[in-house]
Protein backbone atom coordinates (compact mmCIF):
# COMPACT_ATOMS: atom_id res chain seq x y z
CA UNK A 1 0.00 0.00 0.00
CA UNK A 2 2.96 2.29 0.70
CA UNK A 3 4.58 1.83 -2.57
CA UNK A 4 1.35 2.51 -4.26
CA UNK A 5 1.25 5.37 -2.39
CA UNK A 6 4.89 6.60 -3.14
CA UNK A 7 4.38 5.54 -6.67
CA UNK A 8 1.10 7.86 -7.26
CA UNK A 9 3.15 11.04 -5.73
CA UNK A 10 6.15 10.35 -8.02
CA UNK A 11 3.87 10.33 -10.60
CA UNK A 12 2.20 13.34 -9.77
CA UNK A 13 5.48 15.62 -9.21
CA UNK A 14 6.16 14.41 -13.15
CA UNK A 15 2.90 15.46 -14.12
CA UNK A 16 3.58 19.23 -12.60
CA UNK A 17 6.76 19.39 -13.41
CA UNK A 18 5.83 18.76 -17.32
CA UNK A 19 2.67 21.27 -16.91
CA UNK A 20 5.33 23.95 -15.29
CA UNK A 21 7.96 23.30 -18.33
CA UNK A 22 5.06 23.36 -20.85
CA UNK A 23 3.00 26.89 -19.40
CA UNK A 24 7.02 28.40 -19.12
CA UNK A 25 7.87 27.58 -22.87
CA UNK A 26 4.56 28.83 -24.00
CA UNK A 27 5.25 32.01 -22.05
CA UNK A 28 8.95 32.53 -23.47
CA UNK A 29 7.01 31.99 -27.12
CA UNK A 30 4.46 34.49 -26.22
CA UNK A 31 7.07 37.11 -25.28
CA UNK A 32 8.90 36.49 -28.60
CA UNK A 33 6.06 36.45 -30.73
CA UNK A 34 5.30 39.98 -28.78
CA UNK A 35 7.91 41.32 -29.65
CA UNK A 36 8.73 39.98 -33.23
CA UNK A 37 5.03 41.51 -33.58
CA UNK A 38 6.47 44.52 -32.43
CA UNK A 39 9.25 45.28 -34.40
CA UNK A 40 9.77 47.83 -37.42
CA UNK A 41 11.00 47.66 -40.81
CA UNK A 42 12.25 50.99 -41.80
CA UNK A 43 12.38 49.99 -45.31
CA UNK A 44 8.91 49.01 -45.32
CA UNK A 45 7.96 51.95 -43.31
CA UNK A 46 9.85 54.24 -46.01
CA UNK A 47 8.33 52.51 -49.23
CA UNK A 48 4.51 53.01 -47.72
CA UNK A 49 5.08 56.65 -47.07
CA UNK A 50 7.22 56.91 -50.77
CA UNK A 51 3.51 55.31 -52.43
CA UNK A 52 1.48 57.71 -50.24
CA UNK A 53 2.79 60.61 -51.61
CA UNK A 54 3.05 58.94 -55.21
CA UNK A 55 -0.90 58.51 -55.07
CA UNK A 56 -1.44 61.81 -53.33
CA UNK A 57 0.28 63.41 -56.44
CA UNK A 58 -1.55 60.96 -58.84
CA UNK A 59 -4.32 62.87 -57.51
CA UNK A 60 -3.63 66.05 -57.48
CA UNK A 61 -3.09 65.80 -60.92
CA UNK A 62 -6.16 64.18 -61.66
CA UNK A 63 -8.11 66.84 -59.93
CA UNK A 64 -6.31 69.64 -61.78
CA UNK A 65 -7.40 68.36 -64.99
CA UNK A 66 -10.52 67.32 -64.23
CA UNK A 67 -11.04 71.30 -62.33
CA UNK A 68 -9.89 72.59 -65.74
CA UNK A 69 -12.22 70.18 -67.64
CA UNK A 70 -15.20 71.05 -65.27
CA UNK A 71 -14.96 74.59 -65.47
CA UNK A 72 -14.79 74.50 -69.69
CA UNK A 73 -18.06 72.80 -69.18
CA UNK A 74 -19.75 75.25 -67.06
CA UNK A 75 -18.55 78.10 -67.92
CA UNK A 76 -21.57 78.33 -70.91
CA UNK A 77 -23.69 76.84 -68.73
CA UNK A 78 -23.27 79.80 -66.29
CA UNK A 79 -23.12 82.32 -68.59
CA UNK A 80 -26.54 81.49 -69.96
CA UNK A 81 -28.15 81.07 -66.42
CA UNK A 82 -27.48 84.78 -66.45
CA UNK A 83 -29.51 85.21 -69.40
CA UNK A 84 -32.27 83.59 -67.01
CA UNK A 85 -30.86 84.73 -63.30
CA UNK A 86 -29.69 88.07 -63.94
CA UNK A 87 -27.69 89.94 -61.04
CA UNK A 88 -28.97 93.17 -61.52
CA UNK A 89 -32.60 92.98 -60.25
CA UNK A 90 -33.81 92.62 -63.59
CA UNK A 91 -36.81 90.61 -64.71
CA UNK A 92 -35.87 86.85 -64.91
CA UNK A 93 -36.52 85.56 -68.43
CA UNK A 94 -37.88 82.14 -69.03
CA UNK A 95 -35.69 79.64 -70.84
CA UNK A 96 -36.54 77.40 -74.12
CA UNK A 97 -37.39 73.75 -72.68
CA UNK A 98 -34.70 71.95 -74.89
CA UNK A 99 -31.92 74.83 -73.26
CA UNK A 100 -32.91 73.16 -70.12
CA UNK A 101 -32.69 70.28 -71.44
CA UNK A 102 -29.03 70.67 -72.34
CA UNK A 103 -28.21 72.01 -69.34
CA UNK A 104 -29.08 68.99 -67.49
CA UNK A 105 -27.24 66.70 -69.26
CA UNK A 106 -24.37 68.60 -69.15
CA UNK A 107 -24.59 68.82 -65.02
CA UNK A 108 -25.40 65.02 -65.06
CA UNK A 109 -22.57 64.09 -66.79
CA UNK A 110 -20.24 66.50 -65.24
CA UNK A 111 -21.56 64.81 -61.79
CA UNK A 112 -21.19 61.65 -63.00
CA UNK A 113 -17.01 61.97 -63.82
CA UNK A 114 -16.66 64.32 -60.47
CA UNK A 115 -18.31 61.11 -58.44
CA UNK A 116 -15.23 58.89 -60.15
CA UNK A 117 -12.32 61.19 -58.89
CA UNK A 118 -11.08 58.68 -56.39
CA UNK A 119 -10.58 59.91 -52.52
CA UNK A 120 -7.19 60.00 -50.63
CA UNK A 121 -6.03 63.10 -48.63
CA UNK A 122 -8.00 65.08 -46.05
CA UNK A 123 -6.53 68.39 -48.44
CA UNK A 124 -7.45 66.25 -52.00
CA UNK A 125 -10.86 65.21 -50.49
CA UNK A 126 -11.58 69.01 -49.81
CA UNK A 127 -10.97 69.86 -53.69
CA UNK A 128 -13.46 66.49 -55.03
CA UNK A 129 -16.05 66.64 -52.60
CA UNK A 130 -16.40 70.35 -53.13
CA UNK A 131 -16.39 70.23 -56.83
CA UNK A 132 -19.30 67.68 -56.35
CA UNK A 133 -21.11 69.10 -54.65
CA UNK A 134 -20.94 72.60 -56.61
CA UNK A 135 -21.67 70.28 -59.79
CA UNK A 136 -24.69 69.02 -57.62
CA UNK A 137 -26.12 72.58 -56.57
CA UNK A 138 -25.97 73.57 -60.13
CA UNK A 139 -28.21 70.85 -60.92
CA UNK A 140 -30.52 71.73 -58.46
CA UNK A 141 -29.99 75.42 -59.77
CA UNK A 142 -31.13 74.17 -63.17
CA UNK A 143 -34.36 71.76 -61.72
CA UNK A 144 -35.48 75.31 -60.01
CA UNK A 145 -35.03 77.52 -63.05
CA UNK A 146 -37.40 74.18 -64.86
CA UNK A 147 -39.61 74.56 -62.58
CA UNK A 148 -40.14 78.57 -62.35
CA UNK A 149 -40.21 77.94 -66.21
CA UNK A 150 -43.79 75.90 -66.52
CA UNK A 151 -44.95 77.73 -62.87
CA UNK A 152 -47.75 80.16 -62.88
CA UNK A 153 -47.35 83.92 -62.50
CA UNK A 154 -47.79 83.39 -58.54
CA UNK A 155 -45.00 81.00 -57.83
CA UNK A 156 -42.46 81.81 -60.74
CA UNK A 157 -41.11 84.51 -59.19
CA UNK A 158 -39.72 82.52 -56.10
CA UNK A 159 -38.56 79.39 -57.72
CA UNK A 160 -36.41 81.77 -59.79
CA UNK A 161 -35.46 83.71 -56.63
CA UNK A 162 -34.40 80.12 -55.11
CA UNK A 163 -32.75 79.32 -58.49
CA UNK A 164 -30.66 82.42 -58.26
CA UNK A 165 -28.93 81.81 -54.65
CA UNK A 166 -28.58 77.85 -55.51
CA UNK A 167 -26.66 79.40 -58.52
CA UNK A 168 -24.60 81.92 -55.78
CA UNK A 169 -23.97 78.83 -53.25
CA UNK A 170 -22.64 76.83 -56.39
CA UNK A 171 -20.80 79.12 -57.15
CA UNK A 172 -19.12 79.81 -54.01
CA UNK A 173 -18.35 76.27 -52.64
CA UNK A 174 -17.03 75.78 -56.19
CA UNK A 175 -14.68 78.79 -55.39
CA UNK A 176 -13.44 77.55 -51.86
CA UNK A 177 -12.72 74.07 -53.57
CA UNK A 178 -10.91 76.41 -55.97
CA UNK A 179 -8.91 77.89 -53.49
CA UNK A 180 -8.05 74.45 -51.80
CA UNK A 181 -6.76 73.25 -55.15
CA UNK A 182 -4.73 76.64 -55.54
CA UNK A 183 -3.30 75.94 -52.77
CA UNK A 184 -2.45 72.21 -53.07
CA UNK A 185 -0.73 73.20 -56.85
CA UNK A 186 1.48 75.56 -55.40
CA UNK A 187 2.51 73.85 -52.48
CA UNK A 188 3.76 71.09 -54.54
CA UNK A 189 5.61 72.94 -56.99
CA UNK A 190 3.44 73.17 -59.49
CA UNK A 191 2.50 76.70 -59.65
CA UNK A 192 -0.78 78.55 -59.18
CA UNK A 193 -4.31 77.02 -60.94
CA UNK A 194 -7.06 79.07 -61.16
CA UNK A 195 -10.09 77.22 -62.00
CA UNK A 196 -12.68 79.48 -60.61
CA UNK A 197 -16.48 80.23 -62.12
CA UNK A 198 -18.32 82.85 -62.92
CA UNK A 199 -22.34 84.16 -61.75
CA UNK A 200 -21.99 86.75 -65.07
CA UNK A 201 -20.12 87.11 -68.06
CA UNK A 202 -18.02 89.35 -67.17
CA UNK A 203 -16.78 87.78 -64.15
CA UNK A 204 -12.50 86.92 -63.84
CA UNK A 205 -11.95 83.19 -63.28
CA UNK A 206 -9.17 84.08 -61.60
CA UNK A 207 -11.11 84.78 -58.32
CA UNK A 208 -10.56 88.63 -58.54
CA UNK A 209 -14.20 89.13 -58.42
CA UNK A 210 -16.70 88.14 -55.66
CA UNK A 211 -19.31 85.47 -56.72
CA UNK A 212 -21.72 88.47 -56.95
CA UNK A 213 -20.29 90.56 -59.18
CA UNK A 214 -18.81 93.02 -56.88
CA UNK A 215 -15.14 94.04 -57.67
CA UNK A 216 -12.69 93.06 -54.63
CA UNK A 217 -10.80 96.05 -52.59
CA UNK A 218 -8.05 96.03 -54.63
CA UNK A 219 -5.77 95.70 -51.53
CA UNK A 220 -6.84 92.22 -51.00
CA UNK A 221 -3.53 89.60 -51.54
CA UNK A 222 -4.89 87.30 -54.08
CA UNK A 223 -1.72 85.32 -54.38
CA UNK A 224 -3.26 82.64 -52.75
Amino acid sequence: MRARVLLLLTALVVVVAGVALVVGLARDDGVDDASEGLAVDPARVAELEAAEVAHDAENLTASIEHAQHVQAELVPVLDALHGVLPVDGTTPVAPAAEDVAAWRATLDTLTSETQSLPSGSSEHNIVRNGMLTSVELLGDTVDAVDLARVADASSAPGLYALAGDLRTRAVDTWGLAAVQLDLRATAAGQGHVHVFLPVHPDDALDGGLGTHGEQDDPGTDHDH
